[in-house]
């Protein structure tokens, strides 16, 4: 290499351990596009090209706070409350000035809303589940909202927009299922979301009702058991209509009721009524019966009753028999 090229390199290595780089010198602000949610806290580098600055700073409309180095000055704002905030970045360089600006943009973006029909879902009905989402952005241009919603077999559905829904069969293994809602704000190079999950409560009505009794023939003054049971969420409670009085209910616990030394009228058909919030099934179940049982007293009274039976035509037929005697006597004695 010459004497001038050698020249030249050692300029050129001036240059850049002065300037930092060769041109005019100017300032960047860092991230580009800053984007931050509303209430939080926002931190912001301005870096110099140049190290020959006599100046290098913010110029914001709020307080501020930072700290600075070789080079750069940071910016700090613990809470953003402003929608619309300009940012500037100068420095300056002798004679001259460079001055960066951007615009910051804020977003707020809301936990997602899950709404259910009022009260439980009902299995093996159609029901329908809805999301929706707020946010808001600045500059003051349409949210771009995204939402997903699906889980617990609730079937997957998107929408580009505040709100989605999902129209579905509640089935009963779906009780205690989780659904989730996720929704994402797209913002330029940044996206964002959060989710929102709900768990769904799953009605059964009264189902595989079932009524029985030890047997179906009672004999009069035996104690008569009936019993039920019936299978639901939440479990249904159990109620007897009973054949002698078809007007009153008896609700026991457990849903077995005994009838104490029955007797024929409590022959019939014994309903069973399975009930919860979400609806009623119901059961019957017949007993019959037949006549008393023996008694170790009735051959005694049968025999009674006949021999007092026995005795009384005896007398009769002795009575008639001597009625018969005085005349065939009375006729046999001499005129």
């Amino acid at each position: 290499m010459g004497p001038r090229g050698k020249w030249g390199a050692v300029a050129l290595l001036c240059c850049l351990l002065w300037g930092g780089v060769l041109g005019p010198c100017h300032v960047s602000i860092s991230p580009e596009e800053p984007t931050v949610e509303f209430g939080s806290a926002l931190l912001l580098n301005c870096t110099s090209s140049c190290r020959n600055y006599s100046q290098l700073n913010w110029e914001v409309p709020v307080t501020k706070l930072g700290s600075s180095g070789p080079g750069w000055v940071s910016l700090s704002i613990p809470n953003v409350t402003e929608w619309s905030l300009e940012l500037q970045c100068f420095g300056k360089f002798g004679e001259q000035r460079s001055i960066t600006n951007t615009t910051l943009r804020v977003y707020r973006l809301w936990p997602p809303q899950i709404d259910l029909e009022e009260g439980d879902l009902v299995a093996g009905k159609e029901t329908r589940v809805t999301c929706n989402a707020s946010a808001r952005v600045s500059p003051p241009d349409p949210p771009n909202v995204t939402l997903t919603l699906g889980g617990g077999g609730v079937p997957p559905s998107t929408h580009q927009g505040p709100w989605v829904e999902s129209s579905f069969t509640v089935q009963p293994e779906q009780d205690g299922a989780e659904v989730t809602c996720r929704v994402t704000l797209q913002l330029r190079h940044r996206t964002v979301g959060t989710s929102t999950t709900a768990r769904l409560r799953v009605c059964t009505a009264p189902h595989d009702v079932q009524a029985w009794a030890p047997r179906d023939v009672f004999t009069a003054g035996e104690n008569v058991t009936v019993l039920c049971r019936a299978l639901g969420n939440p479990p249904p409670g159990v109620c007897w209509v009973l054949p002698t009085n078809a007007s009153r209910q008896l609700c026991p616990p457990g849903g077995t009721v005994t009838v104490p030394a029955a007797h024929r009228a409590h022959a019939g058909t014994y309903r069973c009524l399975a009930r919860n919030r979400c609806g009623v099934g119901t059961a019957t179940v017949h007993l019959r019966f037949q006549g008393s049982p023996r008694s170790p007293l009735i051959p005694l009274v049968v025999t009674l009753a006949v021999g007092t039976i026995l005795a009384l035509l005896a007398i009769s037929w002795w009575f008639q028999r001597s009625r018969n005697w005085k005349p065939m006597l009375e006729g046999s004695r001499p005129g």
